[in-house]
């Protein structure tokens, strides 16, 4: 759910809904689309769990140290 600002015109919202719209086919037509997303990144998903153990390699709860 959002709650746009005041200060959004109605282009823009009208810009977004069509954009949700467009979202909602996709998912109907082909859901990996949308699972695999986002596409426009340089470099593909970000691997969460690996950025985390290596910023921090030996937290207190990690067995495979």
């Amino acid at each position: 759910m959002i709650e746009p600002t005041e200060t959004e015109c109605k282009e823009t919202l009208d810009a977004f809904a069509s954009a949700m719209i467009e979202i909602r086919k996709e998912i109907e037509e082909n859901p990996s689309v949308v699972k695999e997303a986002p596409h426009n990144l340089s470099i593909g998903r970000l691997d969460e769990v690996k950025a985390v153990r290596e910023l921090y390699p030996h937290l207190p709860w990690d067995c495979t140290s």
